[in-house]
């Protein structure tokens, strides 16, 4: 009789056990703020050596500072051409940052400092066809996001890196 009573005693601590170390886990860990990283390709470009944009490329840099006017940015990544930082100029002078350059030859140490760095943080990053979505892949751990169209400007990626649980991208058009 005393064995029938002890097993699900013992049982009912266990599963209590757990449900609290789990509960503890999620508001220790889960409440930690989501890293949120916003990932465009530069807009419409001029033709030539060092192009520059074109007037519907300004519109469209200027639409992305209009879109993200209300976001609490920490830091603007652009790398190094004309076009990226000129695409990201408009925003970060709205939100009082600095166009901080990165190396596009090296996203996947880049996506490394940037998920250390910027934890709970959100950043803009604008790249190219090809790295905006590398970089996407690069954050989330994944290889669903190809390379854009030479002719496609419109792609906005927003990966969001919670404490626990795996990373989401995000597709949207602007």
């Amino acid at each position: 009789m005393n064995r029938t009573f002890f097993i699900p005693l013992l049982l009912f601590f266990f599963l209590f056990s757990c449900n609290t170390l789990r509960k503890t886990t999620i508001e220790e860990l889960g409440q930690e703020e989501v890293a949120t990283f916003i990932l465009v390709r530069h807009a419409e470009k001029e033709y030539g050596a060092k192009p520059g944009l074109t007037e519907t490329g300004h519109e469209r840099a200027d639409r992305l500072s209009f879109i993200l006017k209300n976001t609490d940015l920490d830091a603007v990544y652009s790398t190094p051409t004309k076009r990226t930082r000129l695409t990201a100029a408009p925003t970060a002078e709205a939100h009082g940052l600095p166009v901080i350059p990165y190396d596009a030859t090296l996203l996947k140490e880049f996506s490394q400092d940037l998920k250390r760095l910027y934890k709970g943080k959100t950043v803009l990053i604008v790249g190219h066809s090809n790295t905006t979505p590398a970089m996407a892949n690069f954050l989330a751990n994944t290889d669903e996001n190809p390379r854009f169209s030479e002719l496609d400007y419109t792609n906005l990626y927003v990966v969001t890196i919670p404490r626990i649980g795996k990373a989401r991208v995000l597709k949207l058009r602007y």
